[in-house]
């Protein structure tokens, strides 16, 4: 990988949709060279996917939270996490917890009630998010950054 595949990925991770055409036009290089190497990027398993990012308030959920939780019944509460809508992504971390959760839930009540689905399963500290300083940053700087 090189500064133009840097460049290029800089380009998708702004905009997935982005034409490879005009990627071509923004980097100097021929839309069938940017296809040549965005399709080397995907082979290679760089770009693993494409997403649309969807915009959790324009939804009805206002509420964000980190939830650290520990509990001794790890694929129990694996199984439990995967079958919840609310909890969009499940860490096993190293230290007194064994899993941070990412919730993104409708209010402060769907909260609770989602924290009292959770008891059964062990212990939990919380951390509600006020403001996103930084969201969705690059991986990778382009050069000259």
């Amino acid at each position: 990988m090189d500064g133009i595949d840097t460049r290029i990925l800089a380009l998708l991770h702004e905009n997935a949709r982005m034409p490879v055409a005009e990627i071509g036009r923004t980097i100097a290089m021929t839309q069938p060279a940017v296809t040549e190497r965005i399709r080397k990027l995907e082979e290679q398993g760089i770009i693993a996917g494409y997403k649309a990012v969807l915009s959790p308030k324009k939804l009805g959920k206002e509420v964000t939270a980190f939830v650290l939780f520990k509990t001794s019944r790890c694929t129990d509460f694996q199984e439990f996490c995967s079958q919840s809508p609310d909890v969009i992504e499940l860490y096993r971390i190293s230290g007194e917890y064994n899993f941070m959760m990412k919730i993104i839930t409708a209010s402060m009540d769907s909260f609770t009630v989602f924290l009292d689905s959770c008891s059964p399963h062990g212990f939990s500290s919380t951390l509600i998010v006020l403001s996103a300083a930084i969201e969705n940053k690059h991986l990778l700087a382009e050069p000259g950054e």
